[in-house]
């Protein structure tokens, strides 16, 4: 429950910049595109110091790296909103990239530690519902008090409330059982062991599919504020609640069922997760585009609530479609090296989105990304059922072979 509370308090802070473009634009005098870069420059240094922080998370202690997280990225969060210039709130958006890199793999591999094959989906997804929170406490609280007061006490309050829990958060994780902390063989972890990882066809296979499922989502969750309040001509308090609340209902509502088909799934046929993943996969893609060519509030308001429903149910067994073939030493390894890769492709979602805001809108730039999630969809096919099979075979011998 504890990381769950941290991983809210992550994703409130991402979601608030999103939310407070047009504010924030018009305080700096940025550029659609130069917007769209406040929300690039995070993503594309958070998956560069993703996979250093995945080697870290198998090597030091996990709960020193959870908490040492939450505190840097929460001050990291309040000077955002003490931002004098639009070029130091740049360097704060970098920095809070770095800072929150730190806790994703280190989180994840706790949980990967804390349950077994069968129920890690369910475990993932329970753990995974805070995420919506997190966007929708980010996106209405900021559009709100963006409103009724100014915009940079949206900062403020969202980084008081990670300085504030880190104290508990910290006695918490001491509870725990210390070999969660480090787990057996940690410290033999080496960047090279990303070999051993890229020579896994599979788990490539849905590094990749799930990097161009990321940029899709972040070019609607970086985007659709400010889309409803330029298409539709709402305040900004009231696009920043269409915008993050009735999304991550859908979002909430996904990771849930999502987790438990993937449990499901694994209990019939040990690759059957994948397929419950490609599921959703394609029905994000539906969604995304449904979104792209709405014309009304309404509709666009349950597109995206679909897209976020199928996003979330296909990302949630990423992790656990990944953990059934790489060994379990280097799970956070694995976790770092698939954030590398999503968060450098999701990265050029915002930076195009404000390139393309006025030359063919942010809804037709949706609509072109949901057809390309087809083609890629098709080649995952493919790549997936050659390899799969044959991977977890290999690694399930491996595995009571090392066993007493």
């Amino acid at each position: 429950m504890v990381l769950w509370v941290c991983y809210a308090l992550n994703h409130a802070d991402r979601q608030v910049m999103y939310t407070l473009f047009p504010a924030v634009q018009k305080q700096f005098g940025y550029s659609d595109a130069v917007l769209g870069l406040t929300g690039a420059v995070f993503l594309w240094v958070y998956g560069i110091c993703s996979p250093f922080a995945g080697v870290l998370g198998d090597r030091i202690s996990k709960f020193s790296m959870v908490v040492g997280s939450l505190v840097v990225w929460s001050s990291l969060t309040i000077l955002s909103g003490l931002a004098p210039n639009g070029s130091f709130l740049l360097v704060c958006r970098a920095l809070l990239g770095v800072s929150e890199s730190m806790f994703f793999p280190a989180a994840f591999a706790l949980m990967a530690a804390a349950h077994p094959s069968k129920s890690r989906s369910r475990a993932i997804g329970f753990f995974a519902t805070s995420q919506p929170a997190g966007m929708a406490l980010g996106g209405s609280l900021s559009g709100f008090v963006a409103e009724r007061f100014q915009w940079r006490l949206s900062f403020w309050l969202l980084g008081a409330m990670g300085l504030l829990f880190a104290l508990p958060l910290r006695r918490l994780l001491k509870s725990l059982p210390k070999e969660f902390d480090r787990g057996q063989g940690a410290q033999k972890v080496r960047f090279a062991d990303f070999r051993i990882l890229g020579r896994i066809p599979s788990l490539i296979t849905v590094a990749l599919l799930m990097s161009v499922l990321t940029f899709g989502i972040y070019l609607v969750y970086t985007w659709l504020p400010t889309m409803f309040y330029d298409k539709f001509h709402l305040g900004l308090g009231r696009a920043g609640f269409e915008a993050s609340f009735y999304p991550q209902i859908g979002s909430l509502i996904g990771v849930l069922l999502g987790g438990w088909a993937g449990d499901q799934c694994y209990s019939k046929l040990h690759g059957a997760r994948f397929w419950a993943l490609l599921i959703a996969f394609f029905g994000a893609a539906c969604a995304i585009y449904t979104l792209g060519v709405s014309s009304t509030l309404g509709f666009a308001r349950s597109a995206a609530t679909a897209s976020a429903f199928f996003a979330s149910a296909c990302s949630v067994n990423q992790y656990p479609v990944a953990f059934d073939v790489v060994p379990s030493t280097l799970r956070s390894t694995t976790v770092g090296g698939m954030n590398f890769l999503a968060a450098l492709a999701s990265g050029f979602a915002p930076f195009l989105g404000g390139v393309f805001r006025h030359l063919i809108g942010v809804d037709r730039l949706m609509a072109f990304t949901a057809m390309s999630f087809i083609v890629f969809g098709a080649l995952a096919v493919l790549g997936f059922t050659w390899s799969h099979r044959q991977e977890s075979t290999r690694l399930a011998i491996q595995t009571s072979a090392n066993q007493p």
